[in-house]
């Protein structure tokens, strides 16, 4: 997505109240069923069997809980139910549109709207969504009316002369289009979004050099280009006979990624011979991609709902629009809206620039949902795929080590390292996660090594620096190299509770009881909720003299569910104190 420093305008903008306003989604709606029993308690009918809704002011109160509870389908269903006893409810018709909007209910959003401008004549994303009817029934003029009508005010002032730009353009005005578009060009926020509409105008209306120099401003403008901005120029390049030029743009975008995998079918189609289709074909086309751009802003603002509404018109007009399609799977993963957004992903094709990362993510969202054997499946199925790559490989080492399958997590990584080869900095990563997996599973020689190898690798990165000098101090050796560790660590990270913690349990082992009190006192205002930080702080404590206090931390362990292995020796503690057989 073009990346544009407008952050705080389009913020104010989402504030204004246009946006949608309904909630993320979840998993289920059995409290929106409870909700719908209580509200018809006494009515002689069991709303579950009877009917999903009986009461519309059940169905409301369902509703706003679905909503709360994240199942924005339900949530809808729920709200046009209770619209229907209602329909001239102004918090409920916005509600029940806004529902609708980022639901991507085209037909049911497209009457509400209707009947919100009635109510209220100057609502944004109501009268955007008319436009966008419009736009998808060629009706220009009245597209172009619509916005216009608007008044100047917060996103209107962005998405207007944009939109606007591209009705002249389908009434075959460049001129005027380009006009309409000046609006933004003193605009430095929206510089990038000016200059790349402007090459498209050109481009889809055929003043190819003009579109060239607008294409070439922008490269020079952004210095680090997205990939759909590499995407559409390469295009151009490309349809232009410049196929050398195509070339060094989409291996200059490799260069600066080189573990990014969406170029390469691009420039494998290149290097096909295959002639390039346009991005953008005409007016509707551009109008999606205006819509696709200010989806992207309002997602990095964290406008979820208001980009949804957004993304959803971008491919009511063009729906095979595989960009706004994979960024629809971004926002509903960010809602945690899992299983839609593997809906969506499931639906990019395999030879498209995003096919393996979007694979990835629906390995990821799979294990969020709890489906662990799928995810397994999803990942050996890419490792398969592509024999050459390691990540799929490396993530199945991640998803074992959380699920606490050691031994399997090993092999996952072992056989991530093999295709490797010779590891470089960035890999460190991997020999830090197979190291916990390896001193987990009781293979401390290798794990040690793996510890020692990501530190040359990455010197003194803090994490791993941490596990091995606690580690050590764990197994009572090389105290005095994993002091100096863990001092230079919590140089780096002082606000990691962890971090401190092991600095103070060094301290501890190695005798120095007051300097140790000191840390895990420390450790334990940063991480108050952990059961071992506050139990290696009763033992300090107990060595210092401070028995009352230690037993208050070791009772207090006891309460932040210990691992069971932990509970006798805490009781114990707790019981009769410390004693020399507890010592170092």
């Amino acid at each position: 997505m073009l990346q544009v420093a407008a952050m705080g305008f389009v913020a104010a903008a989402c504030a204004g109240g246009e946006a949608s306003q309904s909630q993320a989604e979840p998993q289920g709606n059995t409290a929106s069923n409870r909700i719908i029993l209580a509200a018809n308690s006494g009515s002689g009918q069991d709303a579950l069997t009877q009917s999903p809704f009986v009461s519309p002011y059940g169905a409301y109160l369902a509703g706003i809980v679905a909503g709360y509870e994240r199942d924005v389908s339900a949530a809808t269903d729920f709200m046009l139910y209770a619209l229907r006893f209602d329909p001239k409810n102004p918090q409920l018709l916005r509600r029940s549109f806004a529902l609708t909007a980022a639901d991507g209910r085209h037909k049911k959003a497209t009457e509400l709207a209707q009947s919100l401008v009635e109510l209220e004549p100057t609502h944004g994303i109501a009268n955007l969504v008319l436009a966008v009817d419009a736009a998808e029934q060629e009706d220009w003029a009245r597209a172009d009316q619509i916005i216009a009508d608007l008044p100047a005010r917060g996103l209107n002032t962005l998405t207007g002369p944009m939109i606007q730009a591209w009705t002249h353009v389908a009434r075959g005005d460049r001129e005027a289009a380009l006009a309409q578009l000046g609006a933004l060009r003193e605009n430095k926020g929206f510089s990038v979004l000016y200059r790349l509409h402007v090459a498209l105008i050109n481009d889809v209306m055929g003043a190819q050099d003009e579109a060239e120099a607008a294409y070439q401003d922008i490269l020079a403008t952004v210095g680090d280009p997205t990939l759909r901005l590499v995407w559409l120029v390469g295009n151009f390049y490309e349809r232009a006979g410049k196929q050398e030029q195509a070339r060094a743009l989409y291996q200059n975008f490799i260069d600066r990624r080189p573990n990014s995998t969406l170029m390469e079918p691009i420039l494998a189609q290149l290097d096909s011979g295959a002639a390039a289709k346009p991005e953008v074909t005409g007016a509707a086309d551009g109008i999606a991609e205006v819509l696709f751009n200010i989806a992207g802003l309002l997602s990095q603002e964290r406008a979820e709902d208001a980009a949804l509404v957004h993304v959803h018109q971008a491919l009511r007009l063009k729906p095979d629009f595989l960009v706004a399609n994979v960024l629809l799977g971004e926002v509903l993963q960010s809602q945690e809206r899992g299983a839609e957004a593997i809906a969506v992903y499931r639906d990019v094709p395999k030879d498209s620039p995003f096919s393996w990362t979007t694979r990835l993510r629906i390995a990821e969202e799979l294990e969020r949902l709890g489906r662990v054997d799928d995810a397994v499946n999803e990942l050996e199925s890419l490792a398969s795929y592509q024999p050459e790559r390691f990540e799929p490989l490396f993530r199945l080492g991640n998803l074992l080590r959380g699920e606490e399958n050691f031994v399997e997590a090993v092999k996952a990584y072992d056989r991530a390292a093999n295709r490797l080869g010779d590891l470089e900095a960035q890999h460190w990563t991997l020999l830090y996660f197979r190291g916990i997996a390896l001193e987990r599973s009781k293979n401390w020689p290798r794990a040690e090594a793996d510890f020692l190898k990501a530190l040359e690798l990455e010197p003194e990165q803090p994490f791993v620096m941490n596990y091995l000098a606690y580690s050590w101090v764990e197994q009572k050796q090389n105290f005095a190299e994993a002091k100096k560790m863990l001092v230079r660590a919590v140089e780096l990270r002082p606000q990691d509770g962890y971090i401190v913690d092991s600095l103070g349990w060094v301290l501890y082992r190695m005798g120095q009881y007051e300097e140790a009190v000191k840390y895990l006192e420390q450790a334990v205002e940063l991480r108050p909720q952990d059961s071992v930080i506050n139990d290696h702080l009763g033992d300090a404590y107990w060595r210092v003299g401070r028995q009352k206090e230690a037993r208050f931390q070791w009772r207090r362990a006891l309460s932040l569910k210990p691992e069971e292995d932990q509970i006798p020796e805490l009781q114990s503690k707790v019981t009769r104190g410390l004693n020399a057989s507890n010592d170092i």
